[in-house]
């Protein structure tokens, strides 16, 4: 029997799990024992200590150096036994990568007695082979705790009757880790950016950047572009999309350039003539009060005829509406260094020239600002 169990102590301490992530740190574990002594010891149960030191081998298996000692009174007498256990005891766990582990495991060594029992007096060192199971509950880095269920073969001779004891042992302990952990979390990996392209060298990349030629050493906003406006056009050129308008265009809210038409309407001409009708007269005064409120502004005087006659015929039409209007303006005060007269025939409608409404729209005069 003493040979059997002691084989299934060694082969379990031999065993060996895969490796893997684990803490290797020795750890000291103080604990709390209640051993219930076999009925045929007469003594009576009681409450002892123990201590081990030990450590996990891998991430299943662990051994722990364990030592641990309590006194137990002889039934019906006067006199007691102490018992001392020296012992290695090999333990396999469960839930691999757990706070809380379940184990069983199986040990031997040597359990020293001393004192007087009921029948006589005992001083010896005996083998013991122990078998057990329990829980490990991991709650910091450092501590965890620990209990276990062990069943104990005794082989002293206490009585002269028998040759081997069956003793249980209840434990709760700590399980206390020395030294830092050796298994640190390796650091989250630094993820370089990718380069950002910045053509301009302005500090800007070109991936936001609004103004991708600014010059060397012109200090810029947040979207690459210098916060004013190099083109006068009045838009910043943070917002401009045509940074190189000529000066004096009139511009959109982009900066772009665009062409400002204003149409005489009202002045009017018959049919192949290029007279103007008296109600023409108060529609081209306010033109000249404008160009006077304006007094920066050139223009173009532009002719405009219908469909009806050729188209050689129309072109020289509308030249001659266009000068008619254009010396009035003259007449009325506008410098002539402001303006230009130009006739466009029948090539510019904005209107059909199959009805009679839209042909008169056609006949028309306008003034398109140049700068």
């Amino acid at each position: 029997m003493k040979k059997r169990l002691l084989g299934i102590a060694l082969s379990c301490v031999a065993g060996t799990a895969l490796a893997a992530e684990y803490d290797d740190r020795w750890m000291l574990s103080p604990s709390l024992i209640f051993t219930a002594t076999d009925s045929a010891k007469n003594l009576e149960s009681n409450f002892g200590l123990g201590l081990g030191l030990g450590k996990f081998i891998n991430d299943k298996w662990s051994i722990d150096f364990e030592f641990d000692t309590g006194s137990f009174d002889a039934d019906n007498t006067t006199g007691s036994v102490s018992q001392t256990g020296y012992g290695l005891m090999a333990r396999y766990h469960f839930n691999e990568g757990s706070s809380l582990r379940p184990f069983i495991g199986a040990g031997a060594g040597v359990l020293e007695h001393d004192g007087s029992g009921a029948s006589r007096a005992i001083d010896s060192s005996d083998l013991m082979v122990n078998l057990g199971a329990g829980i490990r509950k991991k709650v910091t880095d450092r501590v965890g705790f620990m209990t276990e269920v062990k069943y104990r073969l005794d082989t002293a001779d206490y009585t002269n009757t028998q040759s081997s004891y069956d003793d249980f042992l209840f434990s709760m302990g700590l399980n206390v880790a020395l030294g830092e952990s050796s298994k640190v979390a390796p650091a989250a990996g630094i993820v370089e950016p990718a380069p950002q392209l910045d053509s301009d060298g302005d500090g800007v990349s070109d991936q936001t950047d609004r103004c991708p030629n600014t010059p060397a050493g012109m200090a810029v906003d947040m979207y690459g572009c210098h916060d004013g406006d190099a083109d006068n056009d009045g838009v910043k050129d943070s917002m401009d999309k045509c940074p190189n308008t000529r000066a004096g265009a009139v511009v959109d809210a982009d900066g772009c350039e665009v062409q400002v038409v204003i149409e005489l309407q009202g002045v009017y001409f018959d049919t192949d003539k290029a007279t103007l009708k008296p109600e023409s007269i108060a529609i081209l005064d306010a033109a000249v009060a404008t160009m006077g409120e304006h007094g920066s502004i050139v223009v173009e005087v532009a002719g405009h005829t219908d469909s009806t006659a050729s188209e050689a015929y129309n072109q020289k039409l509308s030249e001659r509406r266009a000068k008619v209007v254009y010396n009035y303006l003259v007449d009325k005060g506008v410098s002539a260094d402001r303006m230009t007269w130009r006739g466009y025939g029948e090539n510019s409608p904005i209107a059909t020239n199959d009805t009679a409404e839209g042909r008169a729209k056609n006949r028309r005069t306008e003034l398109v600002i140049q700068d």
